[in-house]
């Protein structure tokens, strides 16, 4: 894949989707994003870009513990690697590495999120 901005588009798709069996409740924190990049270690410090969707899964009905509980945390990612370029020479000095969390519920107030990051980082000369 070396297509960022069809890749971005899927993403957007893939966020507007429900899932089921989700951590109940608006304040859940349930359903979450954030897209990351940088250059880092487990990419041989090559200009990478993630796109994350995360979920804290419902697990009450098994849940063993009887003090505490938590729900599992399970992510799905599409992590974008890319040759070194000199237009990416700087990625790793630019201040902030992601977008942070997004929590908003799929619908309308998510869509507007995630377009409104149109392109995190200008990779058009990455490849």
């Amino acid at each position: 894949m070396d297509n960022v901005e069809a890749a971005w588009k899927a993403f957007r798709e893939f966020l507007a989707q429900p899932v089921d069996g989700l951590e109940p409740g608006p304040d859940s924190d349930a359903d979450g994003f954030i897209v990351q990049w940088g250059r880092h270690s487990w990419h041989d410090q090559l200009p990478s870009l993630s796109f994350t969707r995360q979920f804290a899964v419902n697990v009450r009905d098994t849940w063993t513990e009887t003090d505490w509980y938590q729900p599992e945390y399970w992510q799905v990612s599409l992590d974008l690697v890319f040759p070194d370029a000199p237009a990416l020479a700087d990625l790793d000095q630019l201040s902030v590495g992601n977008t942070g969390f997004d929590f908003s519920p799929p619908g309308p107030d998510r869509r507007a999120v995630a377009f409104s990051l149109g392109k995190p980082v200008s990779w058009d000369d990455a490849g």
